[in-house]
């Protein structure tokens, strides 16, 4: 199965939670990425912005999770945080990406992409996000 492509530099901070796929857990990758965001100097409203932007991606991931089990990849490095949320499956159809959750979690990331890859005769669907830095942006 394919792996999470999180930030490929060499001096780039990880962590990754693997999880349940249950409501109950987002509230603790919300805290995780609020804590990594305060600790790179983000201001107040990129951290919500992000805990924003983590509970949408899960929330649209959750309902498809064909194994009951979610991954969050969260890299970090000077000003740049990007967050990878991905569950395993049954189909390739995914929401709507000009749906309401999918405007918001654009407007609260610097960018953020969504795919779809088989694997091993399911498919990993992934929410990819990145946040810049006001301060880090040229």
């Amino acid at each position: 199965m394919e792996d999470n492509a999180p930030l490929d530099r060499e001096d780039a901070q990880l962590i990754e939670v693997r999880t349940a796929a249950i409501p109950h857990v987002v509230p603790t990758l919300r805290t995780i990425v609020a804590d990594i965001a305060m600790r790179q100097d983000f201001d107040l409203d990129a951290v919500e912005d992000l805990r924003m932007a983590v509970d949408e991606a899960c929330s649209m991931l959750l309902p498809s999770a064909a194994d009951g089990k979610l991954t969050c990849v969260f890299s970090w490095i000077e000003g740049r945080i990007e967050v990878t949320v991905s569950v395993v499956a049954d189909t390739p159809e995914h929401a709507d990406d000009t749906g309401l959750s999918w405007q918001l979690l654009t407007a609260l990331a610097t960018s953020a992409r969504r795919t779809v890859t088989p694997a091993d005769g399911r498919y990993l669907s992934r929410v990819q996000l990145v946040r810049e830095s006001e301060v880090a942006r040229p």
